[in-house]
């Protein structure tokens, strides 16, 4: 029917018997009730419709897709009737609409529909229907791997959908589904991102042979599209035992030892021959390690990490040998008893680590000449710091070039490290043994910061000395000090504790005053301007204790709630107020390390935040955690310490494990050749049998 032109009356004007039976098997309901299909009917009011409406006019529609239409009739009074609608298209190549308003856009085109109710036709509305979306389907960077086993997991298969000119398709929805061989693939469907690209990941079946799996773009009522030719991409991996044992499986050693025979594999083809120069990975677990991680494959198909040294977990261990998706375990009993190092205290610094001893005596290792043994060696177990005081207490500088200080018993503090001392300028000395600091004071407490360290006094007092160029003393002035020189206000502190270039009490209330740099926001004052003199942290928290990073400070409230202020290292805003962490449990202790922060639960459960890109938060990545995350062990502890790039932490029985960095040895291990170790292990001394 021309677009225009008259409309035929679907429905007379007024009802029939024969009218009314029809309205009857549509649910036509009436205001008065009607004995439907019975022989006689009692009189029935006139429905009328003056005016009937297509909602909304016309449109846009996309090939493939649906929209219901609604109408809107009136009376002769202008009263909204609820009457039955007849719908038309004026091509139905173009588009197809049913009886309840349902549209469906087929082709290309452009038409004219109608709606008709009683006699009354509505307005013409123009659907135009394009084809901007899918047109096409295709495999999207698929190369079918050379190596996978069994059971292995690729890298995600990927479709890219686009349309008619070959761009990319957004939000087109993509069915993926395992065709041959087993496995599964998830999600069933996806969808496709602003670059046209869906993925889903193949779990391939467990037996050798040809996976096959295929992609479809689906409509919204999730059928394939009809209209794209053909709507199906194809995957196909064939999985074989592309690895196999050649030599040192099944083996038994001591934790800690070398294994007698060198693990080695055979990497060989899908027809059985061995393949040349292919890299070979190979991964221990269980805190061992192996002499190369990464060897490739001689002219036999062959290749061997060299020594497998065991992890000093007793039991099974296990090493992993990997060429792409094809994996191979070899396997390893291991003996003996892990004697573990069980100090009193743990303090972790920069690069190097401290421990006291039961009795009193301070043993570092880790980096020269943080040690503090008097030589140029670094050392990667507990050595003796080459000095005759015990120490009660030790503290350690979180800035990159740090020192560490210890109070002794006799209450006086001694310090070694590089800038561990300072001349008459305030620049900074290295100590190679502990040295003491001159005062008649006597302490209880002592934060190393970068140039400078500050000391809680046994009259509650804060002391500082060293660099005072941009106020780190808290005297009112920026000239260094050689000797503890007090805290200007006359304040009464509990703790004290320095980041790089700024320190800041404890009052005895629950209030902290910080002092010196604050370009960061890190003395937490609302502005990045320095002082040399104590200043209230903003807000009215209380809180119990508090620590400070190299450019941060955090500390616990009475609630036991963190708050952070200053740069904590992701990459976040710098915050100069304390900032809340709405996630974290409440914590009973806090340790901060140059970018990094870590807390305990009262179960002894260890979270971390902050820079990770050393493995320093613990979760078994390498990835920042700008809010508090669970350090990926079992381990409970009862106290924990954050250095520069890494930390410590000690169980019940005093047993330390240390995560992080391993630049010279600081975790307590000689691997320093894989530096990194995101999760914690224990320091071992050595090994029963």
């Amino acid at each position: 029917m021309p677009f225009g032109s008259p409309l035929r009356p679907l429905l007379p004007a007024r009802l029939t018997r024969h009218n009314l039976a029809i309205l009857c098997a549509g649910a036509f309901a009436l205001a008065t009730a009607v004995a439907c299909g019975s022989s006689t009917a009692p009189p029935i009011p006139t429905v009328d419709v003056a005016v009937l409406t297509i909602n909304g006019g016309g449109f846009l529609i996309e090939r493939g897709y649906h929209v219901t239409l609604t109408t809107t009739a009136r009376n002769k009074l202008g009263v909204i009737v609820t009457v039955p609608v007849v719908w038309r298209s004026n091509n139905e190549k173009v588009v197809v609409i049913d009886g309840s308003g349902r549209l469906a856009a087929l082709d290309t085109g452009t038409t004219t529909i109608f709606a008709s109710s009683l006699g009354t036709n509505s307005q013409p509305v123009q659907v135009i229907v394009r084809w901007a979306a899918a047109a096409k389907i295709d495999t999207f960077r698929f190369t079918p791997p050379t190596a996978v086993t069994p059971g292995a997991t690729p890298d995600s298969v990927r479709a890219l959908v686009s349309d008619l000119s070959g761009r990319p398709v957004n939000n087109a929805r993509v069915a993926f589904a395992v065709t041959g061989g087993g496995g599964t693939i998830s999600p069933a469907i996806a969808t496709t991102g602003t670059n046209g690209v869906a993925s889903a990941e193949w779990k391939l079946g467990p037996v050798a042979g040809t996976n096959t799996a295929t992609a479809t773009v689906l409509g919204e009522d999730d059928k394939p599209f009809g209209f794209v030719t053909p709507n199906v991409t194809s995957f196909a991996i064939r999985t074989f035992n592309a690895l196999e044992l050649a030599a040192g499986d099944a083996q038994t050693g001591l934790i800690l030892g070398a294994l007698a025979i060198n693990p080695a594999v055979r990497v060989v083809d899908s027809t059985g021959k061995p393949r040349v120069g292919v890299p070979v990975t190979f991964a221990p677990t269980g805190g061992g390690r192996v002499a190369s991680t990464v060897v490739s494959t001689g002219a036999d198909g062959v290749a061997s990490p060299g020594a497998w040294t065991l992890g000093d977990l007793p039991g099974e261990q296990t090493l992993v040998a990997k060429v792409q998706f094809a994996s191979l375990t070899l396997r390893a009993t291991a003996t003996g008893t892990p004697v573990h190092y069980t100090p009193a205290s743990i303090t972790a610094g920069t690069f190097a680590t401290c421990g006291i001893a039961i009795e009193g005596p301070a043993s570092c290792w880790g980096e020269q000449p943080k040690v503090g043994d008097g030589t140029t060696t670094n050392r990667p177990l507990p050595t003796l710091v080459k000095s005759t005081d015990k120490f009660l207490f030790i503290g350690a500088s979180p800035s990159v070039q740090g020192h560490f200080c210890g109070v002794a018993t006799d209450q006086s503090i001694s310090c070694w490290g590089v800038n561990a001392l300072n001349d008459t300028l305030g620049r900074g000395l290295v100590a190679a043994v502990p040295t003491r600091i001159v005062s008649t004071k006597a302490f209880t407490l002592v934060a190393p910061g970068a140039l400078h360290s500050c000391a809680l006094g046994s009259d509650q007092a804060v002391y500082c000395w060293g660099d005072n160029s941009v106020g780190q003393l808290g005297d009112r002035t920026q000239k260094a000090h050689l000797t503890p020189t007090e805290v200007y206000g006359g304040f009464k502190f509990t703790a004290v504790t320095s980041g790089a270039g700024h320190s800041c009490g404890l009052t005895p209330e629950g209030s902290v005053l910080c002092w010196g740099f604050n370009q960061s926001g890190q003395l937490g004052d609302g502005t990045t301007t320095s002082w040399t003199s104590p200043t209230a942290v903003s807000g009215a928290l209380t809180f119990k204790s508090i620590a400070a990073g190299e450019s941060f400070t955090c500390g616990l409230t009475t609630l036991d709630r963190p708050y952070c202020w200053g740069n904590l290292g992701t990459g976040s805003t710098i915050v100069n107020t304390p900032r809340a962490y709405a996630t974290a449990p409440a914590f009973t202790s806090i340790a901060l390390g140059g970018g990094h922060a870590c807390a305990l639960t009262s179960d002894g459960t260890p979270y971390c935040w902050g820079s990770n890109g050393f493995g320093q938060v613990g979760d078994s990545t390498f990835t920042d955690r700008p809010n508090p995350t669970a350090v990926s062990t079992a381990l409970r502890f009862k106290s924990i310490s954050a250095g520069y790039l890494h930390n410590c932490a000690m169980t019940q029985d005093n047993s330390v494990a240390c995560w992080g960095l391993n630049r010279a040895g600081e975790l307590g291990d000689s691997a320093t050749t894989v530096p990194n170790r995101p999760t914690p292990r224990f320091i071992v001394l050595s090994v029963k049998p």
